[in-house]
C-alpha cells in the first residue's frame, strides 16, 4: 500500500513543482529579479563586460588540467539543475508544438538579438542577460545548428544580419542556409587577410564562458566544444584545454575532436600564418 501511494505521489509532486516554476519563471523574468535558487550574493541577471586586454576569459593557469581533479568543471553550476531541466524541457515543448523551425525561432529569438548585439558593439560596454544565456546554452543541447550559428557568426569576416544568424539557427537543412554557412566558414578559414574580428570574438567568448559558469555538468560540452572552436580560431593557447574538457564531459562531441585534430596537425586559419 505504501508503494501505491508513492507511485501516485510523484508525479502530483513533479506537477506542482514544475507548475511552481512556471510562476516563478514569469515573475523572475517581469520583475528582473535574480535567477530562482540562485546566491544574489554571486549571480546578477544583468552583468557588464571587461574591457582592453585578451579574450576575458579565466587565466590560464586557473584552468584545470583535464587529467587532474578539474573540480571548477566538475562542479554545479550557479544554477540548480532542476531549474535547467525546466528550460530544456520548456524548448523541447515548443519544438513539438509548433515544429522545429517557429519553436526555434521563439525559444532563441530575443537571446540571438541580444547576441548579435554584444558581438556588433564589441562587448566592452553592452549587458548580456543571463536568462537569455540560458536559453542558447539549452538551445544548442538540443539544436547543434544553434551552436553552429554562434560560430559562424563569431568567425565570419563581414558581420551577418541578426536574421541571417536566426536562420542558421532555426533553418540549418535550407539548403540556401547550408550554402551560405559553409562559404561564410570557408572564406574565413581561406583568406590570409582575414584577421578575426576582435570585439565580436572577445563578446563571444565572453558570453559562452558565462553559460559554463550558469549551467550543470550535463549541458556544458557544446558550449566548451563551441569556445575551444572560437580561441582555436584565434590561435589562442587555451585552445586545447578547453577542448579536452568537453571531450571529457562528452567522448561523442564531434566538435571537440575537430579542434584536438586540428591542433595535432598544426593545422590553423591562413590568417595565422601571416
Amino acid at each position: 500500500m505504501e508503494d501505491d501511494n508513492k507511485d501516485g505521489t510523484q508525479p502530483q509532486m513533479s506537477r506542482l513543482v514544475f507548475n511552481a516554476l512556471a510562476r516563478y519563471w514569469e515573475w523572475a523574468y517581469e520583475k528582473g529579479e535574480p535567477l530562482p535558487g540562485a546566491d544574489a550574493s554571486r549571480l546578477f541577471p544583468r552583468y557588464w563586460y571587461s574591457q582592453g586586454g585578451r579574450l576575458p576569459l579565466r587565466r590560464w593557469e586557473e584552468l584545470p588540467e583535464p587529467e587532474g581533479t578539474w573540480r571548477a568543471w566538475k562542479s554545479p553550476g550557479l544554477l540548480p539543475e532542476a531549474w535547467v531541466d525546466f528550460q530544456n524541457a520548456r524548448y523541447r515543448g515548443l519544438r513539438h508544438e509548433e515544429g522545429v523551425v517557429i519553436g526555434t525561432r521563439l525559444w532563441v529569438g530575443e537571446a540571438l538579438q541580444m547576441w548579435h548585439r554584444n558581438q556588433r558593439e564589441g562587448g566592452s560596454h553592452l549587458p548580456a542577460d543571463d536568462q537569455l544565456l540560458i536559453r542558447l546554452a539549452v538551445g544548442m543541447r538540443q539544436n547543434i545548428a544553434i551552436r553552429d550559428a554562434l560560430i559562424v557568426s563569431s568567425v565570419s569576416i563581414d558581420p551577418i544580419d541578426q536574421e541571417t544568424l536566426l536562420r542558421f539557427a532555426a533553418e540549418p537543412s535550407c539548403p540556401s542556409n547550408a550554402v551560405t554557412m559553409g562559404r561564410l566558414l570557408t572564406e574565413a578559414f581561406d583568406e590570409p587577410k582575414a584577421v578575426p574580428r576582435i570585439g565580436c570574438l572577445r563578446a563571444s567568448a565572453k558570453m559562452l564562458d558565462r553559460m559554463i559558469e550558469l549551467v550543470p555538468v550535463s549541458y556544458r560540452s557544446n558550449i566548451a566544444a563551441c569556445l575551444a572552436y572560437l580561441l582555436w580560431w584565434g590561435d589562442d593557447e587555451r585552445t586545447d584545454i578547453f577542448a579536452r574538457i568537453a571531450l571529457r564531459l562528452d567522448p561523442t562531441c564531434t566538435l571537440a575532436g575537430i579542434v584536438i585534430d586540428a591542433l595535432d596537425n598544426g593545422t590553423k586559419p591562413q590568417w595565422c600564418s601571416l
